[in-house]
């Protein structure tokens, strides 16, 4: 339930008046310039609690939903998708180390805590896996430490 909730509260005023236009035109009993009945529509909105609600006046203004706005053609989505392309190949992700993997766990092991409820699968897999890049952190920075007094006895 909680995602659809986060789901619905990412929706768009403007994509839900898009979608029932013609149901508001071949449904609507009401004259467009009653002033009671737009404040008795305002009332029943409101009444749905809504994060973002579509003022009553665009829903009763229609003459907007008749704008054309831009087609894009097949070639305009194949050109889209090829520079697209290009910057995927273009894009070389660097390793990263050992803390930065860390980092990424941590946080990917807060949102797990508070969003997902698995049993607690899914955390003991991402602490596992924390333990194991923890460990191969640890010994990287032991095998610079031996090298770097070695690097000192062989100086001196």
């Amino acid at each position: 339930m909680k995602w659809i909730k986060i789901a619905w509260s990412e929706v768009l005023a403007e994509t839900i008046k898009r979608c029932c236009i013609d149901d508001i035109e071949e449904n609507l009993p009401l004259d467009l310039n009653d002033q009671q009945a737009a404040k008795e529509l305002q009332q029943q909105i409101d009444i749905l609690n809504l994060r973002n609600p579509m003022p009553v006046e665009d829903l009763l203004n229609l003459d907007e939903e008749q704008e054309v706005h831009h087609q894009y053609t097949d070639e305009d989505l194949i050109q889209t998708a090829m520079k697209m392309e290009q910057v995927e190949n273009e894009f070389v992700a660097l390793p990263l180390t050992g803390e930065e993997q860390l980092n990424i766990i941590r946080g990917a092991l807060k949102i797990v805590n508070e969003r997902i409820d698995d049993c607690g699968v899914t955390m003991k897999t991402l602490r596992k896996l924390q333990t194991c890049i923890h460990e191969e952190v640890r010994k990287e920075k032991a095998e610079k430490q031996v090298q770097h007094k070695l690097e000192q006895y062989f100086q001196a």
